[in-house]
């Protein structure tokens, strides 16, 4: 991961930290995490994701013009766009995120809502419904951030006192966004979601689950396989709005909740 920058609200931070410490151990990249959904019949739904991590951080940028001096809390995951977890997320969006780093001794769960994001081409497609520019900041040392000390200057100076940022400046690319979390895939993910819808009954032809795209010798078959891929990858963004990370080596428990104003309250409580 990035790290963390002193904007990042204390959750992220804590997040961020304990995650660093567990891939000193396990060398993964981000850990994976139990989603939680409501199903079309009103019960629990869960299953295991692997996060692409968060909006502005890695491979995450935000634009083509992005060289990394914008991050975000706005965490990412990605689905087969005929996947049950879909129909499930478009009919009640809220969704628990849990994860366990045996290492450290954390537990940290999330609460948040989601927002779908399709391929241009998908029949589902619309525009993102998440203004991501409300939770977007600048890193720490960057330019963006320079410029944005000098804007709140000039906002104490006209209003009398600080005004919240507002980070006008970013450009935000949502189809970016998601063609580079598609594209930061292994080619046998990538593969996968141009296999016919899971969870349904398997079929006969094996030539409908490559086990990679660029090993298929037919040009043209391929390409339709790419394109099918591509067409299949769902981006989820999750608004996180509540955090709970209980640390079973400590013996502390941290309880983070966004208010209306945006800004966190933290409380802390017996594990």
């Amino acid at each position: 991961m990035d790290g963390y920058c002193s904007r990042d609200p204390e959750w992220k931070k804590e997040f961020v930290r304990y995650i660093d410490e567990e891939r000193k151990v396990s060398k993964e990249r981000f850990p994976v995490m139990a989603l939680s959904t409501v199903d079309l019949d009103g019960r629990p739904s869960v299953r295991m994701v692997s996060p692409r991590g968060f909006v502005g951080d890695g491979f995450l940028k935000m634009s083509p013009k992005d060289t990394g001096q914008w991050t975000s809390d706005i965490l990412t995951f990605c689905t087969h766009a005929q996947s049950n977890k879909v129909s499930e997320l478009v009919n009640t969006p809220d969704v628990h995120l849990c994860c366990w780093l045996p290492n450290t001794g954390v537990q940290i769960r999330c609460s948040g809502h989601a927002h779908l994001l399709f391929h241009p081409d998908n029949p589902n497609y619309s525009t993102l419904s998440l203004d991501i520019r409300h939770r977007v900041w600048p890193r720490d040392n960057t330019q963006a951030e320079s410029h944005e000390a000098e804007q709140d200057k000039k906002n104490a100076r006209i209003a009398g006192g600080p005004m919240e940022p507002t980070c006008q400046d970013v450009e935000i690319d949502d189809e970016y966004i998601r063609e580079q979390a598609f594209l930061h895939h292994s080619p046998v993910i990538q593969a996968w979601y141009s296999w016919p819808p899971p969870g349904r009954v398997r079929l006969a032809d094996p030539s409908l689950y490559p086990s990679s795209i660029p090993n298929i010798d037919d040009k043209s078959e391929a390409e339709k396989y790419e394109a099918n891929a591509r067409r299949n990858y769902v981006l989820i963004f999750v608004d996180i709005n509540k955090a709970d990370i209980v640390n079973l080596n400590r013996y502390t428990r941290m309880l983070y909740t966004r208010r209306s104003d945006t800004s966190w309250s933290i409380t802390e409580v017996n594990p």
